[in-house]
């Protein structure tokens, strides 16, 4: 992969196989933008379109701190991995856990409390006149105001969805305070 000037019927998405990138992740790489620095570590992402890449370092130190780096694709010139053999498990798994709550709730509770608090918040929000109906995947999530908020297990406030702030924040506020 190297350096190249994108024209408007010449974009990379068009001629790059997104299965390359994903091919990426999780390998220790070495990449060398345009302005001769080598930045070095272990992708965590990569956005095919704009061929950004998400780099992370001190995985295997015993440092509390951890390097992100974001590469913008316009200034990557070069990527190389460091290492051919397969991606440890180990890596892997850090890295799927890097951004995502340490403490997953609805992993400790029942299969049946789940569904005791999902019909609890129902009734608790149906006793406030908001329209909420069972959805999802298998019925797991609560869809509020015709999908306008989805409530993931464990139905907590930092499980509510929504890209409505003051519809997330009115229905947070009412979970927050049901008994």
């Amino acid at each position: 992969m190297s350096c190249h000037e994108i024209s408007d019927r010449d974009h990379p998405i068009f001629s790059k196989d997104p299965l390359q990138w994903m091919k990426l992740v999780h390998m220790q790489v070495c990449v060398t933008t345009e302005d001769g620095t080598q930045h070095k570590g272990w992708v965590y992402t990569v956005d095919p379109v704009s061929e950004s890449v998400v780099l992370v370092d001190n995985l295997n130190s015993d440092s509390s701190t951890l390097s992100v780096q974001i590469l913008i694709g316009a200034s990557v010139c070069q990527i190389e991995c460091l290492s051919t053999a397969l991606v440890d498990d180990k890596i892997r798994q850090y890295c799927d856990h890097l951004f995502r709550p340490t403490s997953d709730s609805s992993s400790t509770l029942s299969k049946e409390d789940i569904l005791k608090t999902r019909s609890d918040l129902k009734t608790w929000l149906e006793k406030h006149r908001i329209p909420v109906s069972v959805g999802g995947h298998d019925g797991q999530c609560l869809s509020v105001l015709s999908d306008a908020l989805i409530i993931q297990p464990p139905f907590t406030e930092e499980n509510c969805l929504s890209t409505n702030e003051i519809i997330l924040s009115r229905i947070q506020d009412l979970v927050k305070s049901m008994p």
